[in-house]
């Protein structure tokens, strides 16, 4: 027996095969001749299983059970977050106004971040990744669940409130409202938990790297349908109100909570059916192997064990895990594209909101026009989606990566404008179409483009990058960018929102915050398109041309040599003569 370095032994030897061993190789040996005597049917089926569907669908029929399983639970997450989105959007708009939510993000949305990473990171360290997954999942469906109970009590209490207006009666009115507040809070841990962790770590884990390239832009083609499902459920369930005050409105909250129950158990279910299908599949290329491996051991007559011995890896803090993780350039890139991402997203959609506020503010009238903005995000998803890989294969990754902030930008430019410019020049109305289609954009391109692309990027990093690395990108990367978006809205509403502490009038320096983070956005995406691309091999060529040099001197100097004697030849000669 010997041991090499790494820490492997190899044993060979040659032994008389047991009988238990010859019985398989022959059982093997019969269904062999059993495969090579089926029918032409049989085997042009086989065939078929193993080509793709068409090629704008490029998935074979054996893999359509898991690729319809991660789409419909991603349709699933999708749904909920459109759903609790919209409610959150109209409950603290509509009572405390556009303004209070820069306060509300950065003293309450980032404190409980920032607790939900400690958390989960030290969860991590106990559970499995099964466990892990329902204990993150469950608290929050009981939290929508309990909706139905409170919303009710701060609805009644609407019709008191005091006149709304600027920073400082926006943020007492949080306080005031403290259980939307608190809704508000859960709900944009969701949007962090829910499809960037929690799905796409369950993705990550059960898609292998060949299918990975092939299935991620398609997945969220279903799951762009949820925006579209849940914009229909929320309209038909506002057109059941019999009142349109805030009674009417608690009433269609708690129908809206009991969907969200179901579709929490339909992702559980979807969940186990997942791993039961990656099992199923690691078990049947196990048996392969083992069968390979007695092939291998009645053609030559020996047996070869290779065992590895490994040290048992020793879990790290959160802290030390971070400070590993970011020595990482691509997981520093991965922050950089998540933090600016929703810097620019916050810089821009509280301005809308706040337009969006003084042309609806019934809180009925405020949801329906959110419920049909979902279904507009969805349908330019699903349309955007289909041909998401196309898109992929002609720019390549640096190129998809880089449209997100591309549009995202030049349509934010024309939204300041139309809001600097007055409305003398523009209406109101239209600023807030140009506001909606800069919104659309930032959540299209983010469902189609920039979460594919930047899952992708996960795929060749180890193990602890996907888990507490992509727990820590995805989660307080956002939160963090939200937080400063908020932060930076909140000084200059401050500094320059003037008397009324409109953020309206903090529009120009809030385009300048806009363009310097679309800058660092495009510079992290150059960063991270190395990893997809072949990196040239130089040879280095000058030893060889020098030993090519040193043989032409050689061969030249033979040759003098020669051409030297031959003439001290003749001229002996002809001295002799």
């Amino acid at each position: 027996m010997s041991q090499t370095s790494e820490g492997k032994s190899n044993v060979k030897t040659k032994f008389q095969l047991p009988k238990g061993v010859k019985d398989v190789i022959v059982a093997d040996a019969a269904a062999k001749e059993t495969a090579t005597a089926t029918t032409s049917t049989s085997v042009d089926w086989s065939t078929r299983r193993k080509q793709h569907i068409s090629s704008s669908i490029p998935i074979t029929p054996a893999e359509m059970p898991h690729f319809i399983s991660m789409s419909v639970m991603m349709f699933l997450f999708i749904y909920v977050f459109t759903t609790v989105r919209d409610t959150k959007d109209t409950l603290v708009v509509s009572n405390c106004g556009a303004e209070a939510i820069p306060f509300l993000k950065l003293y309450g949305v980032m404190p409980s971040a920032t607790a939900f990473i400690v958390l989960y990171s030290k969860l991590s360290n106990t559970f499995g990744k099964q466990t892990l997954f329902y204990a993150t999942l469950l608290p929050f469906f009981v939290f929508y669940g309990d909706l139905i109970h409170f919303p009710v009590a701060d609805g009644a209490a609407a019709a008191a409130a005091a006149t709304r207006g600027g920073a400082l009666t926006a943020a007492v009115n949080l306080m005031r409202y403290w259980s939307f507040s608190l809704f508000f809070i859960v709900s944009e841990l969701w949007a962090s938990a829910g499809v960037p962790l929690l799905f796409w770590q369950c993705a990550n884990d059960v898609t292998p790297m060949a299918q990975a390239k092939r299935f991620y832009p398609l997945f969220a083609v279903t799951g762009n349908l949820a925006p579209i499902v849940s914009g229909k459920v929320m309209s038909y369930v506002i057109s059941l109100q019999k009142t349109k005050d805030d009674i009417g409105f608690g009433s269609t909250l708690k129908k809206l909570a009991i969907v969200k129950a179901f579709v929490g158990l339909g992702i559980i279910l979807i969940y186990r059916n997942v791993y039961a299908m990656a099992e199923e599949r690691d078990k049947k290329e196990r048996t392969e192997q083992s069968l390979s491996t007695i092939r291998g051991i009645k053609e030559t007559g020996k047996v070869q064990i290779t065992m590895k011995f490994e040290k048992p890896k020793q879990k790290l803090t959160l802290k030390e895990s971070m400070r590993e993780l970011m020595k990482s350039k691509e997981l520093k890139a991965m922050a950089t594209m998540v933090f600016c991402y929703n810097v620019c997203v916050e810089l821009t959609e509280v301005l809308w909101k706040s337009i969006l506020r003084k042309q609806y503010p019934s809180k009925s009238l405020y949801m329906e026009y959110m419920a049909n903005f979902s279904q507009t995000v969805g349908t330019v998803a699903f349309l955007l989606q289909l041909i998401a890989p196309g898109i992929l294969n002609i720019f390549g990754w640096k190129g998809t990566a880089m449209i997100p902030p591309v549009t995202m930008g030049v349509l934010a430019v024309a939204f300041f404008a139309a809001i600097i410019a007055g409305e003398d020049k523009i209406p109101l109305t239209q600023a807030l179409l140009i506001g909606t289609v800069q919104n659309v954009a930032n959540k299209v391109t983010k469902y189609s483009l920039f979460d594919p692309c930047k899952e992708m990027a996960y795929i060749p990093l180890g193990p602890d990058a996907k888990t507490k690395g992509k727990a820590a990108v995805d989660v307080l990367g956002a939160r963090l960018g939200r937080s400063m978006g908020s932060a930076s809205q909140q000084l200059l509403v401050f500094l320059v929102g003037g008397a009324s502490g409109s953020i309206m009038n903090c529009t120009p320096y809030i385009g300048a915050c806009y363009v310097t983070a679309i800058a660092m956005w495009s510079k992290a995406v150059g960063t991270l398109g190395k990893l997809f691309v072949t990196p040239e091999v130089k040879v280095d060529n000058t030893p060889k041309l020098e030993s090519i040099g040193q043989a032409i001197t050689i061969i030249k100097g033979i040759e003098d040599a020669k051409s030297e004697k031959r003439k001290n030849g003749n001229g002996k000669i002809q001295a002799k003569k």
